[in-house]
């Protein structure tokens, strides 16, 4: 009956991301792919339910005795980068493409899916979540506010990522904080043009802004506890004009660290320090925040069952000493429930995350399947 049903699914999970990896689309906008996600699932004859918190999907596959309740998740967001590759399954969106492998989490947990649908668990339930817009840092937050999860008990959280620079098939782990929280922040000067031979008759921003710079630039020296780290991403004065003096000054920066609680002071510094030049100088200060990602902190007890399921299956597993640089959305599940997010290597060679020539490997789609796999049967067997 099972091999039948396997057999009746036809599924393969390299050919499902050769699919998505030519039709990518950007966070928020991915109707298409969560259709085809949800029309997958029917075919293994699970039931997925569609529209959460946009264009999220979940499936729920239960056990036939009460126990815990496990989610796992993949992302299925593009990115607005112009492919530059020459393999048969190339982007045909113009200026879009998979370029941080949210095809291959996707296939990875569909072939999750797939063996679920012929073994279920034998115990609680697993939860399959397919999350829109991770690369701007809302869809885990909008998933996590719909009513159908509100309504959810859910006790043990997983995610991975791949990781080029690290060996094929290698998990990748570590206790407590995996990745950084980060935001960007945007501050705008508002000043008064002049002609540029008399530039007292206006109120040029310029010494303002290399004041916020100077400040920007030493921000993180103020924490030596935490990692702390604020790169200027832009800075833009006045106008290419010789005859006027500047009236307006943008700049752009992003915020890291591995705290929420030194995250949090950092941003609230910048505000201020906003306030301050604002009253000193005479200017007009305005500021944003954007695409905001808390911390992503994993629980030791899960990180182990990641570990000890790796070990198993004979996997390399390499134990990071510092966390990730990047940041990754599913900190917002992990505010909310024990888990744990790790990596999986894509290769010592492999292009980099967010490269034009990026692209998801085959190999581990099996590994990440079969790793999911086994630690949802040390959880609910």
């Amino acid at each position: 009956m099972e091999t039948e049903r396997q057999l009746a699914s036809g599924f393969k999970a390299e050919s499902f991301l050769k699919q998505l990896h030519r039709h990518p689309e950007l966070s928020g906008h991915e109707a298409n792919t969560a259709f085809t996600i949800a029309q997958q699932l029917r075919q293994f004859g699970l039931h997925p339910v569609e529209g959460i918190g946009g264009h999220g999907v979940i499936c729920t596959v239960a056990g036939e005795q009460n126990g815990e309740t496990t989610l796992l998740r993949a992302d299925f967001d593009a990115l607005p980068i112009q492919e530059k590759a020459t393999h048969s399954h190339v982007s045909v969106n113009h200026g879009i493409m998979h370029a941080c492998g949210h095809d291959g989490h996707t296939a990875s947990l569909l072939a999750v899916a797939e063996k679920l649908a012929v073994t279920p668990p034998k115990r609680g339930k697993v939860i399959l979540l397919f999350q829109p817009a991770e690369e701007t840092g809302v869809g885990a937050r909008a998933m996590l506010d719909s009513a159908e999860l509100k309504q959810l008990k859910i006790d043990n959280v997983f995610a991975y990522h791949n990781l080029p620079g690290h060996s094929l098939h290698e998990v990748v782990i570590k206790d407590n904080t995996f990745a950084c929280a980060s935001t960007g922040v945007s501050i705008q000067l508002e000043g008064k043009t002049s002609h540029a031979a008399y530039p007292e008759n206006g109120l040029n921003p310029a010494k303002a802004m290399i004041e916020i710079l100077q400040f920007l630039e030493g921000l993180s020296s103020q924490y030596t506890e935490n990692f702390a780290l604020v790169t200027i991403v832009s800075a833009q004065l006045g106008e290419e004009a010789f005859g006027v003096s500047a009236g307006r000054a943008t700049i752009m920066a992003t915020l890291r660290s591995d705290s929420n609680s030194t995250f949090q002071a950092m941003q609230s510094k910048i505000r201020l320090k906003l306030e301050e030049v604002e009253k000193h100088s005479g200017l007009g200060v305005k500021h944003s925040w954007h695409e905001p990602f808390n911390a992503a902190v994993n629980s030791n007890a899960h990180v182990d069952i990641v570990r000890t399921q790796a070990k198993h299956l004979g996997l390399k597993v390499n134990e990071l000493r510092e966390p990730m640089r990047w940041s990754e959305d599913f900190s917002e599940f992990l505010i909310h429930y024990p888990g744990a997010l790790f990596c999986i290597g894509s290769g010592e060679s492999h292009p980099e995350l967010h490269n034009p020539d990026y692209d998801f490997p085959d190999e581990i789609i099996e590994t990440a399947s079969t790793l999911f796999m086994s630690i949802v049967k040390q959880i609910h067997c």
